[in-house]
């Protein structure tokens, strides 16, 4: 790759008015990144000195945004006020290092640029050159005009073309590579006598001709050299992106039914033979091991799947979901979410910051909220974990083995201990010893009745499947909850 005394200027402060917003141009989010995002992250590959973006006053705020998408180690210059494109480079070339030769110069709004365009003017033997396209109407880009070498001689904007300029069809694509003592001395010379009245960069590249520069013209595909200027170009520029980034995971093993349905941001890990449904959004750090199934209809944000899982129907965000873990249809993984392997979230169910065992499951009508579940527990139907009084959080301990039984309310703090249980409708205001049955309202405790449906149940719980102990007086209540506890 070539390298040494090479940066790069970003032109990032345009307002974008077409957008009638009141965040910066390049902020707006395309495809999981900000334009910005988009065009740094072609950059980065190349073996550039510095990255100098210009932006307008608001560069605090943009500073702020690359440095919390991981973009470190810019340069920033302010433009204030915005005088045209050729004052923007002029002030980017103030902030490349001394020492520099050459600059490129591309666009904040150019999502669709590809690091291995960018490296073929690099790569070109010429010390000069401009990236151009050859399009079917080029109203509104600037045009390349050649002299009779074949050269570039000067490239005139749409508004100030007139008879047959009109009619050429190469347009400029506002990508340059150029020497840093000859530009300079262009852009003196650069004046605002034009439609709009602003300083042209493009207006440098005619004096650079006049001064005896050769400038080289790579021709790169249209479409790539799109710029993005109003939210109609945003959205075309996003279903590019994610149809390249289908594209690259499914070359690489991953299997996507449907790439016209899915959205996979490039921070996004696929492992081979993962399989991606129709209609399923990845997001952010999100991670899919081998042999997953993700969707239909699944939104993963910041979300690591181990292999063989199953999401299907469910949104997680910043979660943990283990191997060979379910979830879904209808669930809700929120922040701190952690399945084992083999652990299962099912329909309607919703949790927080809770641990779910390996192997245990709540299947279906539950909220676990600041839960840590052990190994091997069964949450019934309906349960709740009350985990806040009104002012504050508080945690609820399950134990391995445990069977929570339909429609528990656990009331937060409290501890039920290993192999214990819960019958049908009970409210658990505290502590369930290992081995005991909670039942009641609020639940008064039973011991040696725990967790009937595990034979492996704690020592303590003393009964197994086909316990005959008769229930004394006034335990009715106990039979509906100690002994059907068949719901899951």
């Amino acid at each position: 790759m070539p390298g040494g005394n090479i940066s790069a200027v970003v032109l990032a402060a345009g307002e974008g008015k077409r957008f009638r917003s009141r965040l910066p141009k390049v902020l707006h989010e395309v495809a999981g990144r900000p334009l910005l995002g988009h065009v740094l992250a072609a950059l980065s590959s190349l073996d550039l000195e510095a990255t100098v973006v210009v932006a307008s006053r608001r560069v605090e705020e943009v500073a702020a945004a690359m440095q919390a998408r991981g973009f470190d180690g810019l340069t920033y210059a302010v433009q204030d006020p915005p005088r045209g494109t050729a004052d923007a480079v002029r002030v980017g070339l103030a902030g490349v290092p001394a020492g520099t030769e050459r600059v490129l110069v591309v666009s904040g709004d150019c999502p669709l640029l590809q690091s291995s365009t960018l490296l073929s003017l690099l790569e070109l033997p010429q010390r000069n050159a401009l990236l151009t396209a050859v399009v079917d109407d080029p109203s509104g880009y600037g045009r390349v005009l050649r002299d009779e070498r074949g050269t570039v001689a000067r490239i005139v904007e749409d508004g100030d073309a007139r008879g047959a300029e009109r009619e050429v069809r190469e347009i400029n694509a506002g990508v340059y590579l150029l020497e840093v003592d000859p530009l300079a001395a262009a852009l003196e010379r650069v004046g605002d006598a034009n439609v709009q009245g602003e300083l042209y960069l493009t207006d440098a590249i005619g004096e650079l001709a006049a001064m005896g520069v050769d400038i080289a013209a790579v021709r790169a595909d249209p479409e790539e050299v799109a710029g993005v200027n109003d939210r109609v170009q945003l959205a075309a520029a996003g279903a590019i992106l994610r149809r390249r980034t289908c594209t690259r995971w499914m070359e690489r093993g991953v299997t996507i039914v449907d790439p016209a349905t899915t959205h996979i941001d490039p921070t996004v890990t696929l492992e081979p033979d993962v399989t991606v449904l129709p209609f399923t959004f990845l997001e952010g750090a999100t991670t899919v091991g081998s042999g997953a199934v993700i969707g239909p209809q699944v939104r993963l944000v910041d979300t690591t799947v181990g292999a063989a899982a199953s999401v299907t129907f469910a949104v997680a965000v910043s979660s943990d979901i283990g191997p060979e873990a379910s979830v879904g249809p209808f669930a809700s993984l929120r922040a701190g979410t952690v399945l084992a392997r083999g652990a299962r979230l099912g329909t309607f169910v919703e949790s927080k910051a809770t641990t779910l065992g390996e192997g245990s499951k709540a299947n279906h009508l539950a909220y676990l909220g600041d839960a840590t579940v052990g190994r091997g527990v069964n949450i019934g139907a309906g349960t709740i974990t009350c985990n806040w009084d009104g002012r504050s959080k508080h945690p609820t301990v399950i134990e391995d083995r445990v069977y929570v039984g339909s429609d528990t309310m656990l009331v937060a703090p409290v501890h039920l201990g290993e192999g214990a249980a819960t019958g049908a409708g009970s409210v658990v205001v505290r502590d369930v010893p290992p081995g005991s049955l909670a039942v009641g309202v609020p639940a008064r405790m039973l011991p040696g009745r725990g967790n009937r449906m595990d034979p492996q149940a704690h020592p303590a719980g003393g009964g197994a499947m086909g316990d005959t102990e008769k229930e004394g007086p006034g335990d009715g209540d106990v039979s509906r909850g100690g002994d059907a506890q068949t719901a899951e």
